[in-house]
């Protein structure tokens, strides 16, 4: 009778392991709870900061807070529109667009705030900055051509060089980690897939290539899979795929909307957009936290032999 208790009570233990696994914030937390509409998450190098877009200081700035939620700081400050941060590499520079030349530009400025710098001053509209892994170039989509395609300068600035040439609309770009291919959102397909292409120019290839509309690519530093926003099941969550193409997992399910993900440099978390909390918030969400550890199982069969 004994051992039967025993097995119940340890058969319950890692059923309550595995629900907690399942349910406990430290797999899906909020970072950001305000009226204000807080977007476009990006990750510091050592994953305790995400940088974000946010108009609660009345325009929109360039804001950053710690990755576990907490007091934000503003690190632009003016009436222009300041959005879709992304931390460089080394952790010293945000890159970011904003029309505060005029027109729509890539611009970077200190992580700690500071004087911002204008990297491209074409008289099209670019946005969406992306760094290369190394930190020496910048990807970003631009009109300059007639529509917009994906195009890459100097991370200091100087010339663009185009990437994707195809009519259709080419946005959101990002980078492989060893820089050789460049993810990004294309219509070019009738609706919106994920596709990559070489950096430097060529052939893409649809790698989501799903009726549904799939958008805002985010590469993983550690290669494995690219996250995407998809409203293939019905609302919109994010996604990830194999880089080569494959099968989709679905990461979020949650009834609200989520979008915008960007994978942290451990590739073990990614922030996104949502609005489930009923505003528009930065949330965190780590895709493989249902998983039993092979060490619990382990110790639990130890225990009946």
């Amino acid at each position: 009778m004994n051992k039967i208790a025993t097995y119940i009570t340890l058969l319950l233990t890692v059923i309550g392991i595995f629900v907690t696994a399942a349910t406990a914030t430290d797999w899906l937390w909020q970072v950001t709870d305000t009226i204000h509409a807080d977007g476009e998450p990006s990750w510091s190098p050592d994953g305790t900061m995400i940088t974000f877009s946010s108009d609660r200081g009345g325009f929109f700035d360039i804001w950053v807070i710690p990755a576990g939620g907490g007091t934000a700081t503003p690190i632009t400050n003016n009436t222009a529109t300041d959005a879709c941060p992304y931390w460089s590499p080394d952790g010293t520079t945000i890159a970011y667009h904003s029309d505060a030349g005029g027109n729509n530009d890539i611009w970077t400025v200190p992580a700690g705030g500071g004087t911002p710098t204008q990297v491209t001053t074409d008289p099209g509209d670019d946005y969406d900055p992306c760094w290369s892994a190394d930190g020496t170039s910048i990807a970003f989509d631009s009109n300059r051509s007639g529509n917009y395609d994906v195009w890459v300068i100097p991370a200091g600035g100087g010339t663009a060089v185009q990437v994707t040439t195809d009519p259709a609309e080419d946005v959101h770009p990002t980078w492989s980690p060893d820089g050789a291919t460049i993810a990004f959102e294309s219509d070019r397909s009738g609706n919106h897939d994920i596709w990559a292409i070489p950096a430097g120019g060529g052939t893409a290839v649809n790698v989501t290539a799903d009726p549904s509309q799939d958008t805002r690519p985010s590469w993983a530093p550690d290669d494995t899979n690219i996250a995407f926003a998809s409203d293939r099941s019905g609302g919109e969550d994010i996604w990830t795929i194999p880089p080569g193409g494959g099968t989709a997992v679905q990461i979020t399910t949650d009834d609200g909307s989520d979008w915008f993900p960007r994978w942290s440099h451990c590739s073990t978390k990614i922030a996104f957009n949502s609005d489930r909390s009923g505003n528009e918030d930065i949330w965190v969400i780590v895709p493989n936290h249902a998983v039993i550890e092979p060490a619990s199982l382990g110790n639990l069969k130890a225990m009946f032999r």
